[in-house]
C-alpha cells in the first residue's frame, strides 16, 4: 500500500490550518471543516475547474468555492464570486472583465458571515 501523501507546500498547510480552526470555532458552518478535508488531499486530487463549468453549474446568487485551481477555458456569463485555491492569470483577467471577484480561501475566511450563505463547492 502507498504511503498516503498531503500538501508540502507551507502556505498550504497553515491554510488548511487555519481553516480548521475557523471550523473548531465556528459550530454554524460545517463547510470550513469539509474544504480544509479537500485541501489535504494531494494536489493531482484536488480539481482543476474551467470557467466554463462554473457558468454552467453555479447561480449568479452563490459564491463559488473551488479546493484547486481556476482555469481559463471557456467564456464565463455573468459576475460570480469566486474563491480558489489558485487561479490562472487569464482566468483572473476574465473574471474580473465579466464584472465578477476573484478572492483566496484565505481571503475567503475573512469575509463576514452574511456573504456565506449560500456557497457552491465545485470539484
Amino acid at each position: 500500500m502507498p504511503k498516503p501523501t498531503g500538501p508540502s507546500d507551507p502556505n498550504t498547510v497553515a491554510l488548511i490550518r487555519d481553516l480548521r480552526k475557523k471550523g473548531a470555532a465556528d459550530k454554524k458552518h460545517n463547510f470550513w471543516k469539509v474544504l480544509s478535508k479537500r485541501l489535504a488531499k494531494p494536489r493531482r486530487q484536488r480539481p482543476a475547474v474551467n470557467l466554463s463549468k462554473i457558468s454552467r453549474y453555479a447561480k449568479k446568487t452563490e459564491l463559488v468555492v473551488v479546493p484547486g485551481k481556476v482555469l481559463a477555458s471557456g467564456e464565463i456569463k455573468g459576475s460570480y464570486t469566486i474563491a480558489a485555491l489558485n487561479f490562472s492569470e487569464v482566468a483572473e483577467a476574465k473574471i474580473t472583465k465579466a464584472g465578477g471577484r476573484a478572492l483566496t480561501l484565505r481571503d475567503l475566511m475573512e469575509l463576514p458571515a452574511t456573504e456565506l450563505k449560500k456557497i457552491r463547492i465545485l470539484a
